[in-house]
């Protein structure tokens, strides 16, 4: 008898404890929509469409609770919206932005929430850490793919002409001739949108001697005194004039590019590595494997150039009303168990030390010792105050359609330069 009074209690007891375990979860969930936030998220309307991103942006909404309103902003005005909302106060409360000088107009150490004490902060890799620097300061986390760009090759179009990787400019241009006369255009550049020409390629060999930098920074030379700097803007003409961009390459836009090296009417373009499977394998999964990667040869150095990786960063904005709650969701990104979530399967080099989920691209893999060999630089254009990728380059495109001559063409490039630091009052200019 007592043994079933003693049964019968320790069951009504288990179900009370249930009962209340249900409840404080109830009560837990609850509470947890009650105090429920939607954060806004700026950023290129790109950047915020990649699926990493989207699988984060996920994880983040199922895991907290929160919302977010992701606000994308087309590629050919986002800086120039984003620096209005900014200075008009409609800003978001976390902004996706990359690194370097080009942060300068937000004034970073007024309005961007300081991580340098973060936990995560020694998790990021050593290649990338110096992109989330700003002033001595971490101001962002680095939550991006790690690629490693130069020149992106159809490999069946190699083999079936018998080329192999040239080692040095002038290999480089009799490889286009021999690709140009087998009756394949040699290169695609999304000329019309001026930021593909990604004249930053080579400006890590520019300035490895930081003391030219300096001094670039410091306005005490321009563009034309750097060494290098004159071959690399000539080689966009020569490359146009010669044919190997193709008849009608100033209308070739960055959307056609899928659909430039999926139809194999082009055997090169300049790229990174894991945009072939963010992007290319999205629309033609079977052609990205066909794809190996070289070192990029635009016009100098002598023997072609990689980049190393270039990461956005998520970057808390210190004046949102929101501040606690964008700081918050910085940290949940940076956590291992998130960030692999984000990444599972994803092609890219590591960001995080403890990120264990992605795969390197076969071609990063392939090309290690030709990395090695040329040397995986930093990004050293980040660096260089006023530079500018989207209207930079239209100077360059000024020059190739014969509206610029090449002194005025890199004469503009300096005044361009140096009227946005004046812009961001850099002491000096």
């Amino acid at each position: 008898m007592l043994k079933r009074f003693v049964l019968v209690s320790t069951l009504i007891g288990v179900s009370v404890l249930m009962l209340t375990g249900c409840s404080k979860k109830e009560d837990a969930s609850a509470q947890n929509k009650a105090k429920s936030v939607t954060l806004t998220v700026m950023g290129n309307s790109e950047d915020i469409a990649r699926p990493y991103m989207k699988t984060a942006f996920m994880n983040y909404e199922e895991k907290t609770g929160n919302k977010l309103d992701l606000q994308g902003i087309p590629s050919d005005n986002f800086e120039q919206v984003m620096l209005t909302k900014f200075i008009t106060g409609d800003t978001a409360d976390i902004l996706m932005h990359f690194g370097g000088h080009s942060l300068t107009a937000y004034n970073p150490d007024e309005n961007f929430v300081d991580f340098s004490d973060a936990a995560w902060v020694s998790d990021i890799m050593d290649y990338v850490k110096a992109q989330t620097v700003y002033n001595g300061k971490v101001i962002g986390l680095p939550h991006w793919e790690a690629s490693i760009s130069g020149t992106l090759y159809n490999t069946e179009i190699f083999d079936r002409l018998g080329l192999e990787i040239p080692s040095t400019q002038d290999e480089f241009m009799a490889l286009c001739e021999t690709i140009k006369q087998a009756g394949i255009t040699p290169i695609f550049l999304a000329f019309k949108d001026s930021w593909p020409l990604l004249y930053q390629f080579p400006m890590d060999t520019m300035f490895e001697d930081k003391d030219v930098l300096n001094k670039l920074n410091s306005n005490q030379i321009l563009y034309k005194d750097v060494e290098g700097f004159e071959e690399m803007v000539k080689w966009y003409k020569t490359v146009a004039d010669k044919g190997y961009l193709g008849k009608s390459f100033t209308t070739n836009s960055w959307d056609y590019s899928l659909d430039a090296l999926g139809s194999e009417e082009y055997a090169m373009m300049l790229g990174w590595d894991t945009w072939l499977y963010t992007d290319l394998a999205q629309k033609y999964p079977e052609v990205a494997d066909k794809f190996g990667l070289m070192p990029a040869f635009v016009g100098t150095p002598r023997e072609g150039t990689f980049e190393g990786p270039n990461v956005s960063l998520l970057i808390a904005n210190k004046k949102s009303e929101k501040v606690d709650q964008a700081i918050e969701m910085v940290h949940f990104f940076a956590q291992p168990e998130n960030y692999n979530i984000a990444f599972d399967g994803v092609r890219t080099a590591p960001v995080f030390k403890g990120q264990t989920t992605n795969m390197a691209t076969p071609q990063f893999t392939a090309a290690q010792d030709l990395i090695a060999k040329v040397g995986r630089p930093s990004i050293t254009w980040a660096q260089v105050i006023g530079f500018t990728q989207v209207d930079g380059p239209k100077n360059i495109q000024d020059y190739v359609l014969g509206n610029k001559t090449l002194e005025e063409c890199i004469d503009a490039l300096d005044e361009d330069r140096i009227k946005l630091a004046k812009a961001q009052q850099i002491p000096g200019f």
